[in-house]
């Protein structure tokens, strides 16, 4: 269950391009869990911008790092926490893994945008009542998986102040949705798609991402989403994964 942005929520601090992730040597060890080759890999992209960034936009508070903790399909995604633990060291801030972990194996690596969509990220865990995180992925795309996590914590009691990824696409890093996106939207699929999204997600269009929302107002008709989101649901449950949307119902 995600919950709808605050005015003004920061985009997310990016701190290396997909180019340099994909070339460097240890990327594909440390997706598939092996911790050195996370370290290896964090320690040579995080950039130095990046982190003062990050400590300006939490500078005064205190702050708990929370790395994205799930499985993938090679394995354990080790990146996000070696992120956090050395990001804990250069901010002297605590990092928290473990405590909320991802419950569902996604898929989202190089998938579709409708599989992103149908196969939402879950989360579960102890939220710190009245903390406030800075949350640390890997990645961020479509922005679905930081914008669940973000749900979770704050109907739980958190806070979520910043997110940082160590590469970014399709513009990910400005997640949160804007003004005139979310007015597009109803403009051209109205009440029609939040009910869709209400039914079948548990929330209202105003909680997607900026991505999401962009590409929910490419498509013709809310008829057509529910199809692209029906087909979307067959592939992934081909895959072995669970999907939020009912094919027979989508």
């Amino acid at each position: 269950m995600r919950v709808p942005w605050q005015p003004g929520f920061p985009d997310v601090i990016v701190h290396s391009a997909l180019a340099l992730r994909d070339a460097h040597p240890a990327y594909e060890a440390a997706k598939a869990g092996d911790a050195e080759a996370a370290f290896e890999l964090a320690f040579d992209l995080l950039n130095e911008a990046a982190v003062d960034h990050l400590h300006e936009a939490v500078a005064g508070a205190d702050v708990l790092l929370l790395p994205v903790v799930a499985e993938e399909a090679l394995g354990f995604n080790a990146i996000p926490d070696a992120m956090a633990q050395i990001l804990a060291v250069e901010l002297s801030l605590p990092a928290i893994a473990g405590e909320i972990v991802q419950t569902n194996k996604v898929g989202h690596t190089r998938a579709r945008a409708f599989q992103r969509l149908v196969t939402p990220a879950l989360f579960d865990g102890h939220v710190e009542p009245g903390g406030n995180y800075v949350l640390v992925d890997d990645h961020v795309g479509l922005g679905g998986t930081l914008a669940s996590l973000r749900g979770h914590i704050e109907r739980n009691g958190g806070h979520v102040v910043a997110m940082t990824t160590l590469t970014e696409s399709r513009d990910g890093r400005a997640i949160s949705l804007r003004t005139n996106t979310l007015n597009m939207l109803w403009e051209k699929h109205g009440e029609a798609l939040d009910q869709l999204w209400e039914s079948q997600f548990g929330y209202g269009i105003g909680c997607l991402t900026e991505v999401e929302g962009q590409i929910l107002c490419r498509q013709p008709s809310v008829d057509a989403i529910q199809d692209f989101l029906a087909q979307a649901a067959v592939e992934a449950r081909g895959r072995g994964l669970e999907a939020a949307v009912g094919d027979e119902d989508a």
